[in-house]
């Protein structure tokens, strides 16, 4: 009984670590609406495949204060473009059972399609 128990341990201990992909995505509302936090109302698109990342709201640590103004404000002027998908965001995904997206910097405004992707509902 105990040989797999052991295979299993030196199998955890010698398997790959999971590596950061490096993307770029953005962050569109998901019409998730809370009383209290944690609220994960924002959904995560990842550019250029279109693939959803259901309430995943990217780690913001390591941008500078100015870029996290920045993106509170957003290009319209009127809203946040972590709700509107107005900006494509650069950082590392840690796939797994709860994806984990960490922001590294603002890569430009996005186009009009990839704006639209946070309209498409899958």
């Amino acid at each position: 009984m105990k040989t797999p128990a052991i295979a299993l341990l030196l199998i955890g201990l010698f398997a790959p670590i999971a590596q950061a992909a490096e993307v770029e995505f953005v962050t569109c509302d998901n019409g998730l609406r809370c009383f209290r936090p944690p609220c994960p109302s924002r959904d995560t698109v990842l550019l250029p495949s279109g693939r959803r990342l259901a309430k995943t709201e990217p780690d913001l640590s390591r941008l500078t204060e100015a870029q996290r103004r920045q993106l509170l404000v957003g290009r319209s002027g009127q809203g946040s473009a972590l709700y509107e998908g107005t900006t494509v965001l650069a950082g590392a995904l840690e796939e797994g059972p709860s994806a984990r997206l960490v922001a590294s910097g603002i890569v430009r405004p996005a186009t009009k399609a990839e704006s639209q992707l946070c309209r498409r509902r899958r």
